[in-house]
């Protein structure tokens, strides 16, 4: 914070962890539950910021979040081209590594499948992440947004919510997130809070907001992880994959960026940061260090993983069983 860095609370902990897992020689182990209770509390200042007059403006936007969710992951498939001939990869590992934001359905889909390279998209898929990371905070950055989103504008939670009331909210989340881990759902710890809280929002008109510190250590928890993820990738990563997973990203995001440039009607940080190739949880991040939209952002993110489970993944399972029986 004193050096004025981006997002101080997820990329120092993610530089700290990757310099000390590599200084040390060491394996260190990160509890998952840590980096997912990050998850929890991020979801939750997300569902905080839905309530019915943003749903209402979101509604009027649909065409858009629609026609532009196609034309990213439209944009990914074309690259995964461009992606197999410096791999040298198997069409199915290009496709599966290419399309962003469904990290888990993807490598499903490659265990599965016997010519897709699991590693190789796993690896992709992750490092996705990474690349998000590292490259979309700096364009955000130059398009910071007037407000932010919701973050400090209502009362904190313990103001506003009795000790039942709390309860009742952790409990129904609880129980929303194992319905959705049992049915394999993506990112159960981010999308669970987001509707329990939303729907608590639009029923009773109740609103409040995370405590900024709250939303700190939930950088600093997910910040270790990606850092120690970093680590060992690395590790596994050759230099024909790596420079095949840099190129497709960044032509990824480039092409992102002209379509957040082209689009008007919104701030171009809301567009980019809608629009951006990776995982949900550190794009909302970026968009509250940035002042973005924290409900558009992530309604388009939302739509983008439905759109992936319910159509886009279905018609690959079919397209690689046919091309399977070709073959």
């Amino acid at each position: 914070m004193m050096i004025h860095m981006i997002l101080p609370w997820l990329f120092g902990p993610m530089i700290a962890a990757a310099a000390i897992s590599k200084i040390s020689g060491r394996t260190i182990i990160w509890p998952k539950s840590l980096a997912d209770s990050g998850l929890f509390i991020l979801g939750a200042q997300i569902g905080t910021t839905f309530t019915l007059q943003v749903l209402t403006d979101i509604r009027k936007d649909l065409f858009h979040i629609i026609l532009l969710n196609i034309l990213i992951i439209g944009a990914a498939i074309l690259l995964s081209f461009i992606y197999r001939k410096m791999t040298r990869c198997s069409y199915e590992t290009a496709l599966l590594s290419a399309v962003p934001g469904a990290l888990s359905q993807m490598i499903v889909m490659a265990e599965e499948n016997k010519r897709a390279d699991l590693l190789a998209v796993t690896l992709s898929q992750t490092s996705r992440l990474l690349f998000v990371v590292m490259i979309v905070p700096f364009i955000a950055s130059f398009g910071r947004g007037g407000n932010t989103g919701g973050v400090m504008h209502s009362d904190a939670i313990f103001q506003v919510l009795s000790f039942d009331r709390l309860l009742f909210i952790i409990s129904l989340t609880g129980l929303f997130f194992l319905l959705l881990r049992r049915i394999h759902f993506p990112v159960p710890q981010l999308l669970a809070p987001i509707f329990i809280v939303s729907g608590w929002n639009i029923a009773t008109g109740v609103s409040f907001s995370i405590p900024y510190v709250w939303i700190a250590a939930a950088q600093l928890l997910f910040g270790v992880r990606i850092g120690l993820q970093l680590v060992e990738l690395s590790s596994s990563l050759s230099l024909r994959l790596f420079f095949g997973i840099a190129v497709q990203n960044i032509l990824l995001i480039l092409v992102t960026f002209i379509a957040a440039v082209l689009m008007t009607g919104h701030p171009f940080n809301d567009v980019f940061l809608s629009l951006a190739p990776g995982g949900m949880a550190q794009i909302i991040i970026v968009a509250m260090e940035t002042g973005g939209n924290i409900a558009m952002i992530s309604s388009y993110h939302i739509f983008r993983i439905f759109f992936i489970l319910l159509i886009v993944a279905p018609l690959m399972q079919v397209m690689l069983k046919r091309f399977d029986k070709t073959i």
